[in-house]
C-alpha cells in the first residue's frame, strides 16, 4: 500500500475549482459576514451532479446569497434547464436576485422570497434534482415532500448531514428502499464548515 499525503486539509485545499471574480467576492463576503455557503467544492460538485443529470428543472431549497445558485444556474444554462430557488429571508433573498443578475444568469434562475417547503409543495413542474440546504430540523420533514417531486432516477443532495439536528433525516433515508443514498464525511474546502456530511441520493424508478 502507498503512502498517504501529509496534512491532508492542506493538500486538498490546493486543488480548488477555479471560479469567477464574482464567486470569490462572495466567499469573501461569506467569510467576513459568517454567512454559511457550500464553498467551491460543492458548488463545483453540484455544476457537475446538475451537468451529468441532464436536469431540466432544478429546486434549491435555501440559497442564502444566491453562491450555490451561481454553480447550478451555469449548469441550466448549458443543459438547457431552470433553477428555482428558495429562500425565506428578505434580505437575503434580494441580495440572491442581485447576484444571480450580475452572473447574468436571470434567464435560467429564479429567486423566490418564501418558505422552501411551502414553495416546494405549491411547485408542479417535473423536477430532476433537488438540493437542500435549509434548516436541519426541517430535513426529514421535507423528505416525503421531496420523494414526492422528484421525477424516478431524480437527484436529492442534502448539505449539512454531520449537523445533530439532520439525524433524523440521515436515519430515513437510509431506511427508505426507495432511495438509493450515499452520506459522506468529508473535507470540503471553503465549506461552512469545512468538515461536514453530504447526502447524495437517487430516487429509485
Amino acid at each position: 500500500m502507498g503512502i498517504m499525503v501529509e496534512h491532508p486539509d492542506t493538500y486538498f485545499g490546493q486543488w480548488l475549482p477555479p471560479r469567477s471574480d464574482l464567486l470569490k467576492e462572495l466567499e469573501s463576503e461569506a467569510e467576513q459576514q459568517e454567512i454559511p455557503i457550500v464553498g467551491p467544492v460543492v458548488g463545483n460538485l453540484l455544476f457537475l451532479l446538475a451537468t451529468l443529470q441532464r436536469a431540466r428543472c432544478i429546486v434549491e431549497l435555501g440559497t442564502a446569497t444566491g453562491y450555490s445558485a451561481i454553480f447550478m444556474g451555469n449548469a441550466c444554462k448549458t443543459n438547457p434547464g431552470q433553477l428555482i430557488t428558495f429562500e425565506a429571508d428578505p434580505e437575503m433573498a434580494t441580495r440572491a436576485v442581485r447576484n444571480i443578475e450580475r452572473a447574468d444568469l436571470k434567464r435560467w434562475v429564479s429567486v423566490h422570497c418564501q418558505d422552501a417547503l411551502v414553495g416546494l409543495r405549491a411547485l408542479d413542474n417535473p423536477v430532476n434534482m433537488i438540493f437542500m440546504d435549509i434548516e436541519k430540523e426541517d430535513y426529514e420533514r421535507a423528505l416525503p415532500l421531496c420523494k414526492k417531486k422528484l421525477l424516478n432516477n431524480g437527484l436529492l443532495v442534502a448539505d449539512n448531514t454531520g449537523f445533530q439536528d439532520a439525524h433524523g433525516f440521515n436515519q430515513a433515508i437510509f431506511e427508505d428502499p426507495e432511495w438509493e443514498s450515499v452520506n459522506l464525511w468529508t473535507l470540503l474546502p471553503g465549506h461552512s464548515p469545512e468538515n461536514d456530511g453530504l447526502c447524495i441520493a437517487l430516487k429509485r424508478s
